[in-house]
C-alpha cells in the first residue's frame, strides 16, 4: 500500500484545493465557511473536511500543519454548525429535510474526522476543531434517535451511526448511550437484508452495496461482532462477478439511480483492502490492488478514503500479493434472477423480469437484446422463468390476450372511472408462449427464439447497439445513428465499434412493424437492429466477436 499512499494524498490535496478555492470567506454570507453551491447544502463541506483533516495531519502532504488550511477548517466547522437544525439533523436540500438518514451519512464523516484529530494530535492541540466536532456530533444524536428513513440502506447507515454515537457518549452519558443502542436494536430486529448470495435488497452494485458495506464495517468496529463482516465478505465476493470485461461494474439489475451507469469499482477499493487484511482472501487482495493500480494509471482521482486508511494502520501497512479480477466465470444468482458470465473474449448478463434481458459486453462495446410483442397490454417479452439445463440458459414467458366482459349486474354508476372493474369477468382469447434459449460460445452468444400459440402476431427481436457504430457487409456500409433503426432481412452484418468487430446474423425480416403507438420502450440513445417474424416461429442467430 505504501507505494499508493502518495496517490491518495495527492488526490485528497486536489479536493482540498477545490475546497479552498470555493470556500466562502464573507461572514455575512449564509455559505460562510462552506463551499458555494446552487443551494445551501452542508454535506459536500462535511465530506471534504475528512480530506482536509487527513492532509493537514499527514507529514507527507504539502498541507501538513498549514496555517491557512487550519483557519479554513475552523470556518468550515462554523458553517456545519450553522447548517445543523435545532433537532440536530441535517438536510439533503434537494429533497430531504430534517433527515435522519442524511444525518447518519454526515455523522459517518464527522466522527471519522473527529477520530483523526484525536489520533494524530496531542492534548491541547486543535482543541477548537475537536470541541466543534464533538458538539456537532452530540447534537446529531437526537435526530438519529428519533428520526425515520426512506430506503433499505438508510436503516444501516442510521444503525451504524447510533452505535458510533453510543460509544462516543457512553462514559459521559451512559443513559443516552443505552437509548441509542436500544434504537439500533429496533432496526436490527427487522433483519439485515443481505442474502447468502451476497446481495442487498436494493441490488445497487454501482452505489448502495458499498454504502451498506461501509455501515456493516462500522457496526463491526463498534461491537466486535464479526457477523457484520460476513455481509461485507459475501457482497464483495458477489461483486467480483459483476465486473465486466472492461473493468466497469454491471448495474442494469439495480433498483436505484445507478442503473445503467458503467463506473469503475473505485468506491470498493478500501473495502477490498480492509477485508484482504482482515481475512487473507487472495481474491480481495487481487481486487484491491487492481482497483488502485488501474485508477492511478488511468490518471483518475484516487478513491476518497485517505481518512479511513489513516485511521487503520493495518490498511496503510498492508502489502499486496496479487493483482486482478476474476479472469473467467459463470454464476447464477438465483434469488436475484441474474446469470453473469465472462469468457476470455466477452462478458454477459442474463436477467429475469426485465425487458432488456441479455447484455453482451465485448471490451467497451455493449450490445443488449429485447423482444417486442405488442400483444394486448404487453409490449415486451419479459422472462418469467430462468433456468439452466444441458449447458444452455432457457428463458420463458406466457402472455395472454384478454378482454373485459360486460358486468352481469347493473352498476351503481355510469362513470367508467368509478366502476369496480375487478368485478368484471375476463375473457382470455389467446396465448403466446415464448422460449428464448441462450448458448454461451467462446466468442459470443447463440440465441434461439421460439414463439408458440397465437399465430400471425408480429414479433421483433431488438438488437440494441451503440450509436456511432458502423454496420456493413458486402452490400452496404452505414453509420448507426442515435435512435435509428434497420431491419436485417437476411444474411449477416458486421458491427464495427472502435477497435471491436462483431458478426451478427443471420437476420430475418418478414415484416416492418416497429411496435404499438402506446407504451413502447424506444431506444433513444443507441441504434436498433431488428429481426422480425410472425408467430409461430423458431429462429436462431448469433452475436460473435470476430
Amino acid at each position: 500500500m505504501k507505494r499508493y499512499m502518495g496517490h491518495l494524498i495527492r488526490s485528497a490535496e486536489k479536493r482540498v484545493d477545490h475546497f479552498l478555492s470555493t470556500q466562502v470567506t464573507s461572514e455575512k454570507d449564509p455559505f460562510y465557511g462552506g463551499m458555494k453551491r446552487a443551494i445551501l447544502e452542508v454535506k459536500p463541506t462535511i465530506y471534504v473536511m475528512a480530506d482536509a483533516a487527513s492532509v493537514y495531519l499527514n507529514p507527507e502532504s504539502r498541507y501538513y500543519k498549514d496555517a491557512a488550511l487550519l483557519r479554513a477548517m475552523e470556518a468550515a466547522v462554523t458553517f456545519i454548525a450553522n447548517c445543523q437544525r435545532e433537532d440536530g439533523s441535517f438536510d439533503y436540500p434537494s429533497c430531504n429535510f430534517k433527515s435522519a438518514p442524511d444525518t447518519s451519512f454526515c455523522f459517518k464523516r464527522l466522527i471519522a474526522t473527529y477520530r483523526l484529530f484525536l489520533k494524530y494530535t496531542e492534548e491541547g492541540e486543535l482543541d477548537k476543531l475537536k470541541d466543534g466536532y464533538r458538539f456537532i456530533l452530540e447534537e446529531s444524536l437526537n435526530a438519529l434517535l428519533t428520526g425515520g428513513f426512506h430506503t433499505p440502506n438508510h436503516r444501516w447507515g442510521i444503525t451504524a451511526a447510533l452505535m458510533q454515537g453510543a460509544n462516543l457518549v457512553k462514559e459521559d452519558n451512559p443513559e443516552l448511550a443505552s437509548q441509542l443502542l436500544a434504537r439500533a436494536d429496533q432496526y436490527l430486529a427487522e433483519g439485515i437484508d443481505g442474502n447468502e448470495e451476497g446481495e442487498y435488497a436494493e441490488r445497487s452494485t454501482g452505489n448502495y452495496n458499498a454504502v451498506v458495506n461501509n455501515a456493516m464495517m462500522a457496526m463491526y468496529e463498534e461491537t466486535d461482532d464479526e457477523n457484520y463482516l460476513g455481509y461485507v465478505e459475501r457482497n464483495l465476493k458477489m461483486m467480483l462477478f459483476y465486473i465486466d470485461p472492461d473493468d466497469t461494474i454491471f448495474t442494469q439489475n439495480s433498483t436505484r439511480q445507478d442503473q445503467g451507469k458503467a463506473d469503475y469499482p473505485d468506491k470498493y477499493f478500501y473495502q477490498y483492502l480492509y477485508m484482504a487484511a482482515k481475512t487473507g482472501e487472495e481474491m480481495f487482495d487481487r481486487a484491491a490492488h487492481k482497483i488502485i493500480k488501474d485508477n492511478m494509471e488511468r490518471g483518475d482521482m484516487a478513491p476518497e478514503c485517505l481518512h479511513i486508511i489513516m485511521l487503520h494502520d493495518f490498511m496503510e501497512q498492508y502489502e499486496f500479493k496479487g493483482y486482478g479480477f476474476l479472469d473467467t466465470y459463470h454464476k447464477h444468482f438465483e434469488e436475484a434472477g441474474v446469470i453473469r458470465g465472462k469468457t476470455s473474449q466477452y462478458g454477459y448478463s442474463i436477467l429475469k423480469g426485465k425487458s432488456a434481458f441479455l447484455f453482451l459486453k465485448f471490451n467497451e462495446t455493449l450490445v443488449y437484446l429485447k423482444i417486442g410483442e405488442s400483444y394486448c397490454d404487453i409490449r415486451n417479452f419479459i422472462p418469467q422463468t430462468i433456468e439452466e439445463k444441458d449447458g444452455v440458459c432457457v428463458l420463458t414467458s406466457v402472455a395472454k390476450g384478454w378482454y373485459y366482459l360486460p358486468f352481469k349486474e347493473k352498476q351503481d354508476t355510469t362513470d367508467w372511472w368509478k366502476m369496480d372493474h375487478k368485478k368484471r369477468e375476463i375473457l382470455n382469447s389467446s396465448e403466446i408462449h415464448m422460449t428464448v434459449t441462450l448458448k454461451e460460445l467462446a466468442d459470443g452468444m447463440e440465441v434461439t427464439v421460439k414463439a408458440e400459440g397465437l399465430d400471425k402476431a408480429p414479433l421483433r427481436v431488438e438488437i440494441c447497439i451503440p450509436a456511432g457504430s458502423v454496420l456493413e457487409n458486402e452490400h452496404f456500409h452505414m453509420r448507426a445513428e442515435k435512435a435509428g433503426e434497420m431491419v436485417l432481412r437476411d444474411g449477416f452484418v458486421n458491427l464495427i465499434h472502435g477497435d471491436q468487430r462483431l458478426l451478427i446474423g443471420p437476420g430475418y425480416g418478414t415484416h416492418e412493424f416497429g411496435g404499438h403507438y402506446s407504451g413502447e420502450e424506444i431506444n433513444t440513445t443507441g441504434f436498433t437492429l431488428y429481426l422480425n417474424d410472425y408467430t409461430p416461429y423458431e429462429r436462431t442467430f448469433s452475436i460473435r466477436n470476430i
